[in-house]
């Protein structure tokens, strides 16, 4: 995928999202530091529908709650599931998906409340 085609993906879900489900100052959009994510292209397209896009410092998987949940699913695979064909996958990723709970998305965004003052003292180190 390439950094428009990122920015139609956005236009078409993102915008919409945003203003059926927030206040338009009150959300925060997260994503990690693809070069999709972080190109040109992107910036324009955050700055001209005001998304307010939270920028995470380099090489900070901590701090982006998906990267941990996709974590918690590569482990399953690797570890329970052991898919040896397509099908297995696809079903292993399903019955993964099915244990994600509003409480385990919880644990993965309360997690950044332990993460964030270390960042801020690292000055965003990694």
């Amino acid at each position: 995928m390439d950094a428009e085609f990122y920015v139609k993906i956005l236009n078409i879900c993102l915008i919409p999202f945003i203003r059926d489900k927030f206040d338009s100052s009150y959300h925060r959009f997260m994503q990690d530091n693809d070069p999709k994510d972080v190109s040109r292209c992107a910036w324009t397209f955050f700055e001209e529908n005001n998304v307010n896009w939270w920028q995470t410092p380099p090489e900070s998987p901590d701090l982006n709650p998906i990267e941990n949940l996709w974590h918690e699913l590569k482990e399953n695979l690797r570890a329970k599931v052991k898919p040896r064909n397509l099908a297995e996958l696809k079903a292993g990723i399903k019955a993964f998906w099915n244990t994600v709970s509003p409480q385990k998305c919880s644990k993965y965004i309360q997690h950044m409340h332990k993460v964030i003052p270390r960042v801020i003292e690292l000055e965003g180190d990694a």
